[in-house]
């Protein structure tokens, strides 16, 4: 399980996440499962945009996820599963 990084943001059905600065470009491929630190999958990475050296990382959420789920993800930390 590597750090993804900090959920910033909620938007509809996507989270917006600050990539860690430790991670490498080449962990980032499309359909990947990103989970909660209590191992929930939450999502997956949909789109990887902005600065090469601290892109963000957009993750399509799941539709199992619940809206009242969602609002506590804001701050929460991703993880590649």
């Amino acid at each position: 399980m590597k750090r993804l990084g900090d959920i910033l943001y909620i938007m509809d059905k996507l989270l917006i996440v600050r990539a860690e600065r430790t991670l490498e470009q080449s962990v980032f491929r499309g359909d990947q499962t990103v989970v909660t630190r209590k191992m929930k999958k939450i999502g997956k990475i949909n789109e990887v945009f902005g600065p090469v050296n601290a892109p963000y990382i957009s993750i399509k959420i799941f539709n199992n996820i619940n809206a009242s789920e969602v609002k506590g993800l804001k701050k929460e930390r991703a993880y590649l599963q």
